[in-house]
């Protein structure tokens, strides 16, 4: 009898301490999709009420010390001493700036481990203790980002025989070269399941012979009421035509000078870098990332080229046209697919007819709310772990 009452006081004991996960991400990837998507993906499992640990794991090239240097050797401005000293005159500011908004919010926001690891050794050695490992949303997949397969993001480190899964990650592109398939399928027949933010990522993993589901972006999966608790208050009174582009094109540009002209909309420009205020448009430059939410949600008109700028243009359905950027379009197209916005893409720049369709959230915000079921059930399915009570024969 006595036996029986501590077999119920261990299980007792066991259903009061919180199932812990251990994620890995790209927090730090100096963003506002990286840290969003980052905060989103701990809050949705805390909600499920699991105690949640991002792994503060650094790749050498996002180091704080090392982004400016790689600014200077990913830019035209590498040519010579004077063009890299005027860049970095330029640039350093807005580096700067960057840095210390994106650090601010990840010690605010986000429960890191209290180890900094800055190489796939040192995690292999000292891994995080956990229940369960994640490999969290975003482009952890992503060769091209990454400059090669980075394994951790493949929890080549976690201790054997621990369960593992994958929530909304995403390889960033549309299909994976011969070498990389033969690299990434064994890292992955260890994942007891699999969702993938893109229908492009279900594509390549079943033509490796591993199965996934598609389910949303953590941001999205957050809902809109949630991200209203973080963000700021309003600070623009006028309305106004927000822009927030990530890659360098005239087009984009002349057609939000013209939309500006057409609306007699006060034009916003969000960006991350100062030498922006000669384009056109009045600059916001790295705000921090509670008003860069409230910059999303007051505006009026939404024109970008970012994924998740898109996102949140849906999430606080906001009426918003859409440039697919020159590389890595699929991820937003696979949204506006999944949503049924495909027509929000400009495709004529001299054709401003969009501003005047306005969407109709009604079926999108059911799309959304299926959707956020099916990724809730994937979490629920992805967390069940085989309880034990540790007795032997």
């Amino acid at each position: 009898m006595t036996q029986q009452k501590d077999r119920e006081q261990i299980r007792s004991i066991k259903n009061e301490v919180k199932l812990k996960i251990s994620v890995i991400t790209l927090h730090n990837i100096k963003n506002y999709g990286s840290a969003l998507q980052a905060y989103a993906t701990q809050k949705k499992l805390e909600q499920i009420g699991v105690q949640v640990e991002l792994v503060d794991y650094w790749r050498k090239d996002v180091l704080d010390k090392n982004l400016l240097k790689e600014c200077i050797i990913s830019s035209d401005w590498n040519k010579n001493f004077f063009s890299r000293l005027i860049y970095k005159l330029i640039k350093y500011p807005s580096v700067h700036k960057r840095i210390q908004i994106f650090n601010d919010f990840l010690k605010l926001y986000i429960n890191l481990t209290p180890v900094k690891y800055i190489s796939s050794d040192e995690l292999v050695k000292n891994p995080p203790i956990a229940d369960i490992y994640c490999t969290g949303s975003d482009q952890v997949w992503n060769s091209y980002w990454n400059r090669g397969i980075e394994e951790p993001y493949f929890l080549n480190y976690i201790p054997k025989g621990k369960k593992c899964f994958a929530y909304a990650a995403s390889f960033g592109k549309e299909r994976l070269t011969q070498k990389e398939q033969n690299i990434i399928k064994p890292l992955l027949q260890k994942y007891s399941a699999i969702s993938m933010r893109e229908a492009s990522g279900v594509r390549i993993l079943k033509e490796m012979g591993l199965s996934s589901v598609q389910i949303l972006d953590p941001t999205l999966v957050l809902e809109s009421s949630e991200w209203k608790k973080l963000m700021a208050g309003r600070t623009i009174r006028r309305r106004y035509l927000l822009i927030y582009q990530l890659n360098k094109n005239y087009e984009f540009d002349h057609y939000a000078q013209q939309l500006a002209r057409n609306t007699g909309l006060k034009l916003i420009r969000l960006s991350y870098d100062y030498h922006h205020i000669l384009k056109t448009g009045h600059l916001v430059c790295c705000p921090t990332v509670e008003k860069w939410l409230s910059l999303f949600y007051y505006a009026d008109y939404i024109l970008t080229d970012s994924f998740h700028g898109t996102a949140f243009s849906i999430n606080f359905n906001k009426q918003f046209s859409v440039f697919y950027p020159p590389k890595f379009s699929g991820r937003l197209k696979s949204i506006l697919e999944l949503t049924g916005l495909e027509n929000r893409v400009v495709t004529d720049c001299r054709d401003f007819s969009q501003f005047g369709q306005r969407i109709d959230y009604d079926p999108v915000n059911r799309i959304l709310a299926r959707e956020r079921k099916k990724a809730d059930a994937f979490l629920t399915e992805a967390l069940k772990i085989q309880e034990t009570d540790g007795e032997t024969e």
